[in-house]
């Protein structure tokens, strides 16, 4: 604290010794004197509290000068805005507007169901997230920046959409963004745009507002130093930097030890030259015309930014209403003519263009119930309701004027209640000449007259006014306060029957009082009165009674936005000289700046502006000052020469602190800041490579550099929180990269570190730098993983729980992935690391789970599929550490599940095998029964899973693949064997059974379907593989050719089965064997060649039935297979009869059978080359030469050969 004289100082000794001296005779007295209170005496003042005001005064009467006369510092052009800090209100009205989007059905059915993916994402896990929550209390969030993770995320999804010719993927961006806008804009877009004053460009009497409020001083304090320190004068101000300089140099050069301990005893000397330097340049700089400085920062500000508002620049719009109800006494006036009809007109005098009549009504009863409403820009109008006559006169065309009344109106005095009003006779000439008397005999008219006010118009009434510029004469005038724009108002002077304001005076920049009058002798409507205050400026206002100035009072404490409070109090009576004494302003106003503790000061300025900037202004700064702060900051460090090194220290220092109480600083202000401290400290940009340092500054410096150290790897550690969503944009890369600077800075000064420090200071090089960051990760991980797995803290764990907690892990890290990638990348593997550091925490809780499993169980599957696919999606994790690991950790229950399922096959294979009843009406669209289908269905599952592990040992790999081929190849060889043997066994294929109207059984098409349809997935699911020592083997070729094998024996069999028919003809044929006993016997009872006929219809009726009911992919097969059975059957029968000359009628029905199979089998799609093998070509010369021994031993029986007849029998 500054102490403010020597007489305060042992004034209050003298208290506190009389407190102790009093303490020894009264403890309760005592007590009460040390609180402040003495009996009968008001409360005492906080002496600490009077001195922390005294300071923060006198820091604005040093920011005043500089405002008011900058010299040294140019204020910076505009930033470009920033915008309004979100708070809840803002993100419940977002929810609630999201929330009905996606309730509505029209918007989801008429929007891309991509939009709609992203805008259901954006609401449920970006704004119902306790992130966003924090986001509005932290401060330094805006809408753009949801906008901002909304757009990343629409952006990831219309990557992943396909190439469109009509829309681009910009164009389908920029419609999507548009959308999002328009839900968002009924919610937020006043808040967004609304940008505050500070951000721009700023005035003087802005900055004075603005430093008011930070400092704690009333305007009215303000209006007292503004005057008193004359600031608008700049003579003066000239004056008093002159004074100012001299005083500084005097110092300097009067040979005075330093106020501070260097750290190197050399410096002692150069901060003597420092500061001469410093004199030197602010008098260069001072002598220079500054006129241009201060002119084009401040006075061309306000007349290029803002006009001042003029008479035409505002309107107020008065609506009135007024309402004719009845007259009383019309029927009593002479001269009227009785069943003229009466009604009334009604006008705003000198608006002539607009009058409204009522209805007509008889003279008996004169009631009305119109109403006529008007428009008026005139604050007093006079209303005019004249009573009319009708009248057939040509001078009186809209009616027989009787009387009129004049209403004056007022808004404030006007009341809405109907009442009798006096008509006032009008003085027309009558019929015939003779005109009407003045008095109407008791004429009366009740009326209702309304008359609102404009919402721009916050308050009117007489008054009595005088100004010094505006209303120089005192006199009672009708004052109106209107609202120009958002905080400006005016006072505005009318007269009656007038829509322009008299005289206007803008309220910007006045304060507001009461205000008693040295002289009680005035008027007797302003006894009551108030003053408003500017600098230069005074206007004086009286009104009739304290309800009306208490009225005008708090309007115009409204209209000014001053901070205090006008309050009747005497000492606000007294000139302002008297004023400024008794606030004790006079001597803080008469201190020297050069013997004033500045780098307190200072300080004390720099933490009261930023905790204003950062707590109270609605502004997202993320730790800027705005151009305003920044320019009065900096003036007043040059012009009262503050350290260099502590502008930046202390600066750094408190965003710091802000940091850590969790407000949202950029990363780029800490690197700037940290940056120009270095920078300072090793003597850069210095004429002979050194400045001067002090031991509290360098203290300070490491004190601060420790603090940002620990707070940079909290955030680091914390990034999720401290960042959320990745915001603000390229934070957390710019925090690595300013930890590392922190971490590997080093000073090259020739001092004892150690001595100056306490303690030995640790280098650390970039690979140490690059450790330490991982080491914050790997507990972020830690921590990160905690909080994602609370929810599955339990006792007993189990698989859903853990598979739950794996989508929380993946949605995670590709969250993580999605907003901080490219700067957890920013060194190499960093990502990588961190990721598997949060896989193994994952991977201890799963093992813990999977080690109360059941060997071999299914259930487990479903986890190892998830973490699977997850890691080979991801390259960078792709045969990882925790990916090697959990393949380790899965082989063993991969084996055992197979092993089970193996067994499980073979179980439903003869199972299923018991429950087939090889009905047609059971078959499949191939044809197959239900069991095969079961079956195949299994293999494919069991091939799938193992397809889907993709294991990533390559060896393992392939042993699972080549065991489930192998395994489904067993499977299917052993249902093919098993069904063969049903079939060997099944009664309607049995000898005896088959005659010749037997057809091939519908169940027998079935199994043999099924094993052509288990023979086709064969050649899918039993493809190549390669054993562990790389040699080609195929279990496809193999389960082929065995299965063929069988299928074309059990075709055989059939057709064998089949063939019976034609080996009983073949026995009858053989009755007439020429070595036979009964050959002649047969012979003679004429031998007929129909008893093949019913053969042939065998053959047709099964071939039909092959076609019907075989699969196609082997129906030519069958045939073939029953055509060569056939041929086989009759060269065996003529190999019999090789050595016996066949009889001739045996010879034509061979021929018959042998010409007529080769027909009816060549109708049914074999080729030739099938039809003519072997056996027929056998069988073929066999008839030939028999057909020529018969043509050279004619027989007697040959007529009885070819004598047909359909009725006889052979037997």
């Amino acid at each position: 604290m500054i102490e403010n004289s020597e007489s305060e100082e042992s004034g209050s000794e003298n208290e506190l010794n009389e407190i102790n001296e009093k303490s020894k005779l009264d403890p309760v007295r005592a007590e009460n004197l040390k609180n402040g209170f003495t009996f009968g005496q008001a409360p005492k003042k906080d002496p600490v509290q009077e001195a922390y005001k005294k300071n923060l005064k006198q820091i604005y009467i040093l920011l005043s000068r500089c405002v008011a006369y900058p010299f040294t510092t140019k204020q910076a052009s505009d930033r470009g805005y920033r915008y309004m800090n979100i708070n809840e209100t803002v993100l419940t009205k977002m929810k609630e507007r999201f929330r009905d989007y996606l309730d509505s059905p029209d918007n989801i059915s008429s929007k891309d169901a991509v939009f709609i993916e992203a805008v259901k994402w954006f609401f449920s896990v970006f704004l119902m997230s306790d992130r966003a929550i924090e986001m509005t209390k932290s401060g330094g969030y805006t809408t753009k920046d949801f906008q901002h993770v909304f757009k990343k995320k629409i952006y990831q999804l219309v990557c992943q959409l396909p190439d469109d010719q009509e829309t681009s993927r910009m164009e389908l961006l920029s419609d999507w963004i548009t959308e999002y806008d328009q839900i968002v804009s009924q919610s937020s877009e006043e808040h967004d745009r609304r940008v505050t004053n500070t951000e721009g460009q700023l005035n003087k009497n802005q900055l004075y507002t603005l430093f008011q409020k930070i400092l704690e001083v009333t305007s009215y304090e303000h209006k007292l130093l503004f005057n008193a320190m004359q600031l608008n004068n700049n003579d003066e101000q000239t004056a008093a930097v002159r004074r100012e300089l001299e005083n500084r140099s005097e110092r300097v050069n009067s040979g005075e030890s330093p106020p501070y301990t260097f750290i190197h005893h050399d410096m002692a000397a150069q901060y003597r030259e420092e500061e001469r330097k410093a004199v030197r340049s602010l008098q260069e700089k001072h002598t220079n015309p500054m006129k241009d400085m201060n002119q084009t920062q401040f006075d061309g500000n306000e007349k290029a930014g803002k006009s001042l508002p003029c008479k035409h620049d505002f309107v107020l719009d008065f609506n009135i209403e007024v309402e004719v109800m009845e007259v009383k006494g019309l029927a009593g006036i002479k001269g009227v003519q009785p069943e003229r009809k009466a009604f009334c007109a009604m006008e705003i005098e000198g608006q002539t263009n607009k009058v409204l009549c009522t209805n007509y009504v008889s003279q008996k009863n004169p009631v009305w119930t119109n109403k006529a409403e008007f428009q008026t820009k005139q604050p007093l109008p006079t209303v005019k309701v004249c009573l009319r006559i009708e009248s057939n006169n040509p001078l009186y065309l809209e009616g027989r004027p009787i009387g009129e009344i004049l209403f004056k109106m007022k808004p404030e005095t006007l009341s809405d209640k109907p009442k009798w009003d006096d008509i006032e006779a009008k003085v027309e000439v009558g019929q015939g000449g003779v005109p009407l008397p003045n008095s109407t005999f008791g004429l009366q008219l009740k009326t209702c007259v309304k008359m609102d006010k404009p919402e721009n118009m916050k308050l009117g009434g007489l008054l009595y006014i005088r100004g010094t510029s505006h209303w120089q004469k005192w006199k009672q005038r009708y004052i109106v306060l209107v609202k120009v724009g958002q905080i400006v108002f005016c006072l505005c002077s009318y007269k009656e029957k007038q829509a322009t304001p008299n005289e206007m005076l803008t309220l910007e920049g006045y304060t507001v009082n009461y205000y008693s009058p040295e002289h009680q002798d005035c008027e007797e409507d302003a006894k009551f009165q108030f003053r408003l205050l500017k600098e230069g400026e005074e206007v004086t206002c009286g009104a009739k009674d304290s309800h009306t100035q208490q009225l005008w009072v708090n309007a115009l404490y409204r209209a000014t936005g001053q901070t205090t409070r006008p309050e009747k109090s005497d000492h606000l009576r007294g000139n302002d000289v008297n004023d400024i004494r008794k606030a004790g302003l006079d001597m803080l106003i008469s201190k020297r700046p050069c013997d004033l503790a500045q780098d307190f000061l200072y300080r004390t300025l720099q933490h009261l502006t930023l905790e204003y900037r950062i707590k109270k202004e609605s502004t997202a700064c993320r730790g800027w000052l705005s151009t305003g702060q920044e320019f009065a900051l900096q003036e007043y460090a040059e012009r009262y020469g503050i350290r260099y090194l502590t502008v930046h220290l202390s600066y750094l220092k408190e965003l710091v602190n802000y940091a850590e109480e969790g407000y949202v600083i950029d990363p780029n202000k800490f690197r700037d800041l940290f940056k120009n401290c270095c920078n300072y400290i090793q003597g850069k940009n210095s004429d002979d490579g050194v400045w001067t340092v002090t031991k509290e500054e360098f203290l300070e410096f490491y004190e601060v550099r420790t603090q940002l150290k620990s707070l940079l790897m909290q955030q680091i550690t914390h990034f999720r929180n401290s960042f959320p969503f990745g915001r603000p944009d390229n934070a957390l890369k710019t925090t690595i990269k300013l930890l590392e600077q922190v971490l590997t800075h080093k000073i090259e000064l020739k001092v004892d570190l150690p001595d100056l420090l306490g303690y030995e200071e640790e280098e650390m090089t970039s690979l140490e730098c690059r450790k330490q960051t991982m080491k914050c990760l790997e507990q972020g991980a830690y921590i990160n993983y905690l909080q994602i797995s609370q929810p599955y803290n339990r006792v007993a764990k189990c698989l859903d729980d853990m598979m739950e907690l794996a989508d929380a892990c993946i949605e995670f890290l590709q969250e993580t992935l999605e907003h901080y990638g490219e700067a957890l990348n920013v060194y190499d593997r960093m990502m990588y690391e961190m990721n598997e550091q949060f896989w193994c925490l994952y991977g201890v809780d799963m093992e813990s789970v999977l080690v109360k499993q059941e060997s071999g169980t299914r259930a487990i599957l479903p986890l190892f599929h998830k973490l699977n696919a997850y890691f080979y999606e991801e390259q960078e994790l792709r045969y990882g550490k925790f990916h090697m690991h959990l393949h380790k950790v899965f082989a063993p229950h991969i084996v055992s599940y197979l092993e089970k399922e193996e067994a499980t096959l073979r179980e439903e294979l003869d199972d299923a095998l018991e429950r087939e009843t090889w009905l047609n009406e059971n078959c499949t669209e191939d044809f197959s029964c239900c069991a095969v289908q079961d079956i195949v269905g299994l293999v494919k599952n069991n091939q799938k899973l193992v397809a889907e592990l993709r294991w990533p040992d390559k060896t393992f790999s392939e042993h699972l693949q080549s065991r489930t081929q192998k395994t489904t190849a067993d499977i299917f060889d052993c249902y093919v064997t098993k069904v063969y043997d049903v079939l060997r066994v099944y009664p309607r294929l049995q000898r005896g059974v088959i005659t010749y109207n037997s057809v091939l059984p519908d169940e027998v098409c079935v199994m043999m379907n099924s094993c052509i349809t288990v023979r086709l997935h064969a050649n899918e699911l039993c493809g190549n593989a390669t054993n562990s020592n790389n040699s080609e083997y195929s279990y496809r070729t193999e389960i082929n050719e065995q299965l063929s094998q069988r299928i074309n024996t059990m075709f055989e069999f059939v057709c064998s089965q089949l063939s019976q028919c034609l080996v009983h003809l073949l026995y009858k044929l053989g009755r007439y064997d020429k070595d036979s006993i009964i050959s002649h016997l047969y012979t003679m009872m004429g031998p007929k060649l129909a008893i093949v006929e019913p053969l042939f219809s065998h053959v047709r009726q099964n071939n039909v039935q092959i076609k019907q009911e075989i699969h196609p992919n082997s129906t030519s097969n069958l045939l073939l297979c029953w055509y060569n059975s056939l041929l086989t059957t009759i060269a065996e029968w003529l190999t019999e009869r090789e050595n016996i000359d066949m009889h001739h009628f045996q010879l034509v029905a061979i021929s018959t059978i042998f010409k007529t199979l080769f027909s009816e089998f060549s109708s049914q799609g074999l080729t030739e080359e099938q039809l003519r093998n072997a056996t027929y070509r056998m069988i073929h010369n066999r008839i030939e030469y028999e057909e020529t021994m018969n043509t050279l031993n004619i027989d007697t029986t040959r007529n009885y050969a070819y004598g047909y007849s359909s009725d006889s029998s052979a037997d």
